[in-house]
């Protein structure tokens, strides 16, 4: 069942990023141009359809109600043989993949160096949200691109958040916007004569060089003078507005999973949590028609990164962000039945800190009483619900894989005056890193990298590698069961003190394939974790799959 979007075709203008890519024009894709229609969404219908209606009608939903009640979850629809994510139009191995030097880190998803700022940047259309404004501007060479700037009292907050998350983005295997910081004189700035924007009224007028000057008042300015911005490259090809965080776009060849069920997108939770990220909703995704080696396909982007790390879209992080969803049912219940006497764990938090956001640059961004499970993002979207352990164990492994000296690199980008400041974001992104692999891993059987070799099943205990837990303190306990033909029969039971399980070849006497179940016990909890299931020839490892 789907939401009636057309009461809310009205609601664009300043809230879709998505929307007004597509007032740019772009390369089409004849091909594909009918097949393709025009998605749009916006602030107003991603609340009403996540926060509203999806929350009571999925309880309609019997399949829906079973999983709610019974607490069990579907495995991801889109992994491999391995366990692991396939490249795809959603997503492409990178980082944990193949280690990105310190060069691609910082270049992120840019193929140029940014917007040409030797000539004037014709803005051709404006907006204004409050005193928070927006230009969308033209280079010399032609290229489009949308100026954000931070907000009166935090110069460098903003800009240095959209900036470093979209190579986090992309380093963790996104396709992202590209951004870089830009400075630039004021006086750069001349609109084009057909120029408009959104006045104080929320009329759209034409824009003036006057309207544009008084606009420039409410940006902060650097100590030469300067104007900050983080400066979005437009995405090329024929924008198709955002991709859903459940279903699927059933004419699209390559899109063949309910979105609920995509490991990359449930993930994304995980992911956010590491970066902060509170605005994960549907608008601030994007669908572009592009051909690529003359196949056309659609591309699917995260973009908008600014309210990540300590930055909310026109301030510091309020405290309550990743805590509470917009509209809370439940916290908002604990708090109508405690009358008011129970304090909430955010408000416990501000009260302790003081009310103090930290630095301009940084807002607030720590890790006092940071749950990696119970962070919330802005929206409660089906896919974030349908997070398994699973998925979770493959999140946090990629987030493992970033160095404290690659975390640094990445933070760099962000441009901050302050080398405090930046030593400061780096510091929680680095702490942070280590909560959720400990926490995911810790919820999971952290086993990885399995390989067969010299009679052995060999593989690596993460949470020992990343010194989670002590080497020597942990025992792994083996079921092998036959597999020949649709019953599985036990074939004997092992455990091995080291990560590796010899293999008797009488298993396969009467077996072409066998599976190993694995199980992982730690020396001073009782509690043995959850399964990874392994399933052998005689000479290769065939399937692996992480209980959920």
């Amino acid at each position: 069942m789907y939401a009636p979007k057309h009461l809310f075709n009205r609601c664009r203008g300043l809230l879709a990023f998505a929307f007004l890519c597509g007032l740019v024009l772009s390369p089409v894709v004849q091909a594909q141009e009918a097949e393709f229609s025009k998605q749009e969404a916006g602030l107003y219908s991603d609340v009403f359809n996540d926060n509203i209606y999806y929350e009571f009608t999925d309880y309609l939903n019997f399949a829906n109600l079973y999983r709610k009640i019974t607490h069990k979850k579907t495995h991801a629809a889109n992994v491999n043989l391995y366990d692991e994510v396939p490249d795809s139009t959603f997503y492409t191995n990178r980082h944990a993949r193949k280690r990105l030097s310190a060069d691609e880190l910082s270049r992120g998803a840019l193929t140029g160096s940014g917007p040409d700022l030797s000539a004037p940047l014709t803005v051709i259309s404006g907006k204004s949200e409050g005193l928070h404004p927006g230009f969308f501007v033209r280079d010399s060479r032609g290229d489009v691109y949308l100026f954000k700037f931070d907000p009166p009292d935090n110069l460098e907050l903003t800009t240095s958040a959209e900036v470093i998350v979209s190579r986090i983005y992309h380093a963790l295997g996104y396709n992202v916007s590209q951004s870089t910081i830009a400075l630039v004189d004021p006086s750069q700035f001349k609109p084009a004569p057909d120029a408009t924007f959104y006045d104080h009224r929320g009329f759209k007028s034409p824009l003036k060089q006057e309207d544009l000057d008084e606009l420039l008042l409410f940006i902060p300015y650097t100590e030469d003078g300067k104007l900050r911005a983080s400066a979005i490259k437009f995405v090329e090809g024929d924008i198709k507005g955002p991709f859903s965080f459940r279903g699927r776009r059933h004419n699209d060849p390559d899109d063949l999973v309910p979105h609920e069920n995509r490991r990359e997108i449930r993930a994304l939770r995980v992911f956010s949590s590491w970066v902060n990220n509170y605005d994960v909703r549907r608008s601030n995704t994007l669908q572009a028609l592009v051909a690529e080696n003359g196949n056309p396909h659609l591309k699917n982007y995260i973009i908008d990164y600014n309210a990540s790390l300590g930055a909310g879209t026109h301030e510091a992080k309020p405290p309550m962000f990743t805590y509470e969803h917009m509209l809370d049912y439940g916290e908002a219940a604990k708090a109508y039945f405690s009358a008011g006497f129970w304090e909430k764990p955010w408000q416990k938090k501000w009260r302790e800190a003081g009310e103090k956001t930290g630095s301009p640059a940084v807002g607030y961004f720590d890790n006092r009483t940071f749950d990696p499970g119970k962070y919330k993002v802005q929206l409660p979207a089906r896919a974030f619900k349908s997070l398994t352990h699973a998925d979770a164990f493959w999140a946090a492994k990629i987030i493992m894989t970033f160095s404290d000296e690659d975390i640094r690199t990445l933070v760099k980008t962000g441009q901050y005056t302050s080398k405090d400041d930046e030593a400061e974001i780096a510091r929680v992104l680095i702490e942070r890193r280590d909560l959720i692999g400990r926490y995911w891993f810790a919820k999971a059987n952290p086993l990885d990298e399995f390989d067969l070799s010299g009679g052995k099943l060999i593989f690596t205990d993460l949470a020992v590698q990343y010194a989670f837990e002590k080497a020597g303190n942990s025992v792994y306990q083996a079921e092998v069961l036959g597999a020949s033909g649709k019953k599985n029969s036990w074939i004997t039971s092992v455990e091995s003190a080291e990560t590796a399980i010899a293999i008797d070849p009488s298993w396969f006497s009467a077996n072409e394939t066998v599976q190993i179940v694995l199980r992982t016990a730690r020396k001073g909890t009782a509690k043995v974790s959850p399964a990874v299931t392994v399933t052998l020839s005689r000479d290769s490892v065939q399937d692996i799959i992480h209980q959920d």
